[in-house]
C-alpha cells in the first residue's frame, strides 16, 4: 500500500503552483466588525443617521421565506467565521443573525463591496452633470495619471476594470518591489497599500502615480479596454476623478447624493488617506441593517427610468467578460459591470463582493436581497440565495 503521505504529496503536486501558493483570504475578526478605524491614524469620513430612518419590518411568514430562513440558520451554524447575515424580501426582513463579535450595532467593514458603492457615486456625478461623459480619458480630469495607462483609460474603462495598468498577483494588487510602508512594531514592510494608507505612510496619489507606481511590477500589461483584470487602482482613480470634478472627496459626494436618501439608522464611516482622499477600493463600514437599506435603495433605483436608472442597469449587467487573469478574483462570475459582479454561475442577481467573505446580493427579478459578512469565507451562501430565489415548484 502506498503511504498516505505519498498520496497527499502526489495530489498536491498535481495542483497548479499558483493555486498552491495563493493565500487563503482572511482578516482579523475585530477588523471585520469595524476595528480598522480604531487603529488607523487618518480621519475617516463620518456619515450621520437620518432623522427619520427607513423602517425595516419583519416579512410575512411564508413557506418560501421560512425555508430560506431555515437554510440561512443552518449556514450560520456552520460558518465559523461569519459575523452577520441579513436577508430581505421586498424591503422586509426574512432573516437576521449575528455571530462572534458581530452585533446589531457593529459597523461591518466592506472590503471591496466599497467598489460597488464607488460606482453609485460615479453614476450620480454623471447624471448630475459634473462628469460630462463616461468616455472622457482620466488624464483630462486628473493630469497626474498621464504617467501610465490609467490616464489613457476612459471613465467607462476604469469602471470596467480594464485600464491595463498592471497585472495583479493577489487580492487586486500587483507585487511591489521592496513592499510599501512598514509595520510600526516590527519594521517589516507591507505587501499592499491598505495599511500604509490607513497609517498615513502613503496616499492614494502615491499609489497611483508616485512611489507605489514606481515599485509595482508587471506594469502597463495591456491597452485600456482590452481585458478585465480586477484591481484597486482603477477604483482609486475613480475616487480621484470624483474629487477633481466635484471639489469634494468621493465619500463626501456619496454622502450628499446617496447616503442621505438611504435613510440610515446609525452612523457609518469610510476610510481616507492623510490627504483626505477616500480609499474607494475598500474602507466603508455600516451596520448590517444600514447595509440592507443601501441595497434596498439600489434595488429601487435600478428599476427607475431616467439617467441614473439607465446607468445602474448598465452598471449591474455584464459590460466585459471576466478573463480571470492576475489574482483571479471573482472566479464564479463570468462577467463584470461597472464595479459590480455579474453572471454568477451559481446564483442569480448582481453582486458586490469583498475579500474574505463579504457578499451583497441583489436580485431585481424577485426583489430579494442578501448581505453577509465574515472574516474568512465559508462556502454555501450562493446556494442559500439561489434556492430562495427559485420558483417554489423547482424547490419541491
Amino acid at each position: 500500500m502506498i503511504p498516505w503521505v505519498i498520496i497527499a504529496f502526489s495530489i498536491l503536486a498535481s495542483v497548479p503552483a499558483t493555486a498552491q501558493d495563493r493565500p487563503i483570504p482572511r482578516m482579523q475578526e475585530r477588523f471585520n466588525v469595524g476595528g480598522y478605524i480604531e487603529v488607523g491614524r487618518t480621519t475617516p469620513h463620518t456619515f450621520y443617521p437620518h432623522t427619520a430612518p427607513l423602517p425595516l419590518p419583519k416579512a410575512t411568514v411564508t413557506e418560501a421565506n421560512q425555508d430560506a430562513a431555515n437554510a440561512a440558520k443552518r449556514y450560520m451554524s456552520r460558518a465559523d467565521f461569519a459575523t452577520g447575515l441579513i436577508m430581505m424580501d421586498h424591503g422586509k426582513i426574512v432573516f437576521e443573525a449575528y455571530k462572534g463579535k458581530g452585533t446589531r450595532t457593529s459597523e461591518f467593514f466592506s472590503m471591496s463591496i466599497a467598489k460597488s458603492l464607488t460606482s453609485l457615486a460615479v453614476g450620480k456625478a454623471l447624471c448630475n452633470g459634473v462628469l460630462k461623459s463616461l468616455e472622457v480619458p482620466a488624464a483630462e480630469l486628473v493630469p497626474e495619471t498621464k504617467i501610465n495607462t490609467l490616464g489613457r483609460s476612459t471613465v467607462r474603462q476604469l469602471l470596467m476594470m480594464s485600464s491595463g495598468v498592471w497585472l495583479t498577483s493577489f487580492a487586486g494588487q500587483p507585487k511591489f518591489t521592496g513592499g510599501l510602508g512598514h509595520r510600526p512594531r516590527t519594521g517589516k514592510v507591507y505587501g499592499g497599500p491598505s495599511w500604509p494608507m490607513r497609517l498615513g505612510q502613503m496616499t492614494v496619489a502615491d499609489y497611483l502615480w508616485g512611489f507605489g507606481w514606481e515599485r509595482a511590477e508587471n506594469k502597463n500589461h495591456a491597452e485600456p479596454g482590452q481585458v478585465f483584470v480586477y484591481k484597486a487602482a482603477d477604483t482609486l482613480t475613480l475616487s480621484k476623478i470624483i474629487e477633481k470634478t466635484t471639489g469634494m472627496s468621493l465619500a463626501a459626494y456619496f454622502d450628499q447624493h446617496v447616503w442621505r436618501f438611504v435613510r440610515a439608522e446609525k452612523a457609518a464611516h469610510w476610510e481616507a488617506d492623510k490627504d483626505g482622499s477616500t480609499i474607494a477600493s475598500s474602507g466603508f463600514q455600516a451596520t448590517l441593517r444600514d447595509w440592507g437599506r443601501i441595497a434596498m435603495w439600489v434595488l429601487e433605483q435600478v428599476k427607475k427610468p431616467g439617467c441614473f436608472g439607465d446607468y445602474l442597469r448598465q452598471a449591474t449587467t455584464t459590460q466585459i467578460e471576466n478573463a480571470r487573469l492576475g489574482s483571479g478574483a471573482g472566479r464564479t462570475f463570468d462577467g463584470y459591470g461597472y464595479q459590480w459582479w455579474t453572471d454568477n454561475q451559481y446564483a442569480p442577481g448582481f453582486w458586490g463582493k469583498g475579500y474574505a467573505g463579504q457578499d451583497m446580493a441583489i436580485n431585481p427579478k424577485t426583489n430579494k436581497i442578501l448581505l453577509k459578512f465574515s472574516y474568512r469565507s465559508t462556502r454555501g451562501i450562493y446556494k442559500v440565495f439561489r434556492d430562495w430565489n427559485r420558483p417554489r415548484s423547482e424547490n419541491q
